[in-house]
């Protein structure tokens, strides 16, 4: 993987926790899934090599997360984007 595939994958990461754990009242509910359903489905189209990358650098961003919340968060991410 390369830095910048890192990269990107760390940013998805943290912006799909910020989206996930906001309060209902900084992001609409219907606003966060519309945001978050077609990066899923763009996501769920990667091939069989690449979706298991991406679900080993979604593992590895979450195995870096500290606060246990966004931790569990990120580390459910693979599941909740429908890539597993």
């Amino acid at each position: 993987m390369t830095d910048l595939e890192y990269l990107l994958g760390k940013a998805l990461v943290e912006i799909i926790i910020s989206i996930d754990l906001s309060d209902d009242e900084d992001i609409d509910p219907d606003i966060a899934t519309n945001i978050l359903e077609p990066t899923a489905r763009l996501l769920q189209r990667t091939s069989g090599e690449d979706r298991r990358a991406l679900v080993a650098l979604l593992a590895e961003c979450g195995e870096e997360e500290t606060d246990p919340e966004r931790r569990m968060t990120a580390l459910d991410l693979p599941g909740a984007l429908g890539l597993t």
